[in-house]
């Protein structure tokens, strides 16, 4: 986490977020940057013409799959995502013509190397964690308000069980979702939380209120009742909730929505106020140091710690 947003006053962080050109010679410069910069692009694209296939420099990028389309298959329901035209590429490749995009609200946060993808549906407030993967692809995923899914957490769903049922995984709000782990194809109902590590199969539902203990295994088609704590493998009734215990899963769903708004807010900025965070650092670390002698004789600006003009 950047030091730059907890340091300055709350107001003080903004304008640096694509300030604008402000005067005729910076809008003048900002101008004949842009101009370069665009016949620069036109002169890459004509020596590739002129080199042909065996001169041009091909990049390879890989797509970013922290939220990702799956194909529409006819037979799985799309109670989740949403459907949208195949792109061309993928139409002429692999002969489909829909693909299956996932339903996110605008206030949640899916952090750049979790995989969403599909038919999934994502609540005001929720977090997708790091390395976390929600795949929608044989059936619907849904994830309700201020609900979390932590860092390497898999939830999956399934087209065939061995009942023959085919279950999409519905997770309810105010759930939290320990880190690692997985919920496949199961109901996690309202203000619940899975801990680290614990695993729910197949058709389970876990009632509202409810704690499934770190490490623990819910077997399939397994309902845990409202208010109690269940632990081991398989998993079994250990007690009731304490009053703090069912108090914290309150806690932790919303101190994971706060949460998720500053990662959010952090993995939004651009390269230039990246550079300019770290240049801030260096040059705080500059100034703690007793032992630096090179700024001695200069005057520093009291909110951002950078030299401000030389002492008189």
């Amino acid at each position: 986490m950047s030091l730059f947003k907890s340091s300055l006053p709350a107001g003080f962080l903004f304008p640096y977020r694509h300030p604008k050109a402000k005067g005729l010679v910076e809008g003048t410069l900002y101008g004949l940057g842009s101009l370069f910069r665009g016949v620069g692009a036109a002169l890459d694209e004509l020596g590739s013409m002129v080199q042909g296939p065996q001169g041009s420099v091909k990049d390879h990028v890989q797509p970013n799959l922290a939220f990702a389309p799956v194909h529409r298959k006819p037979d799985v329901p799309v109670n989740a995502g949403q459907v949208v035209p195949a792109p061309p590429a993928a139409a002429r490749t692999l002969k489909i013509k829909e693909v299956v995009v996932p339903n996110k609200h605008s206030t949640a946060f899916v952090a750049a190397n979790a995989n969403v993808l599909g038919n999934v549906k994502l609540g005001a407030g929720s977090s997708v964690w790091y390395g976390a993967v929600l795949r929608g692809d044989v059936n619907g995923i849904e994830v309700g308000a201020n609900s979390n899914i932590q860092d390497n957490a898999i939830v999956h769903v399934s087209k065939y069980s061995m009942d023959g049922t085919a279950r999409p995984t519905v997770i309810g709000n105010n759930v939290t979702i320990g880190h690692a782990a997985t919920v496949h194809a199961c109901t996690i109902e309202d203000n619940c939380l899975v801990g680290m590590g614990a695993t729910v199969l197949d058709g389970a539902t876990v009632k509202s209120g409810s704690i499934v203990a770190a490490g623990a295994v819910v077997p399939p088609n397994t309902t845990i009742p409202s208010g109690q704590v269940w632990a081991g493998s398989p998993a079994k009734f250990l007690r009731h909730l304490e009053p703090e215990e069912a108090s914290f899963i309150g806690k932790s769903a919303s101190c994971y929505a706060e949460l998720s708004a500053i990662h959010k807010f952090e993995q939004s900025k651009t390269f230039e106020e990246q550079y300019t965070e770290s240049c801030i650092i260096k040059d705080r670390a500059a100034l703690a140091d007793p032992s630096n002698s090179v700024h001695q004789m200069w005057e520093y600006d009291s909110q951002t710690a950078l030299v401000a003009r030389a002492k008189r």
